[in-house]
């Protein structure tokens, strides 16, 4: 009876190189997986923080727009960057004016209120303001510079300012 197994010397080079290319083929994959991975958390925590820091801006313009009863805007020109706001707070016998005005510095919103500056919103490209009527209407554009794939997003807001003593009665 013949041995079969005493005609093999050892491996083959044919069966070498497809052990190497299947190991090669499957770390490949797992490399692909973790990149994909990495990216998709990168781009989820860009959509978070835009979101937030556009959320950030909108809330402290709406809360002093609606406190206010005069601003630095031209009724129906063209938006502009800045935004001053001014009203008088009614508390018993006693009238307390504020000012308060939000501006771009960088990639910083800047919000000045009776003479304390606080950064209010990071990442901010741009921001207009204009105005018809009783309405403010502001425009906010947010780009977050760490993605890599930049995704910019922009959401404009209506907020009314409140009817002054004067012209309400």
């Amino acid at each position: 009876m013949m041995n079969w197994h005493n005609n093999q010397k050892g491996t083959m080079l044919l069966e070498l190189m497809v052990g190497i290319t299947i190991v090669a083929l499957i770390g490949i994959g797992v490399v692909e997986l973790i990149n994909h991975e990495i990216k998709s958390t990168a781009t989820a925590r860009a959509c978070v923080t835009i979101a937030d820091e556009i959320d950030n801006a909108a809330r402290w313009v709406s809360q002093d727009g609606m406190m206010a009863e005069v601003t630095n805007l031209t009724e129906s020109a063209q938006p502009v960057d800045s935004l001053s706001l001014t009203w008088v707070e009614r508390q018993e016998f006693i009238d307390v004016p504020h000012t308060c005005s939000y501006s771009l510095a960088g990639g910083e919103l800047r919000r000045d209120y009776d003479g304390t500056v606080t950064t209010v919103a990071r990442h901010i490209s741009s921001i207009k303001f204009s105005q018809t009527g009783n309405m403010i209407r502001f425009s906010v554009t947010c780009e977050p510079p760490w993605t890599g794939q930049y995704r910019t997003v922009e959401k404009t807001y209506s907020i009314y300012l409140r009817v002054s003593v004067e012209e309400g009665g």
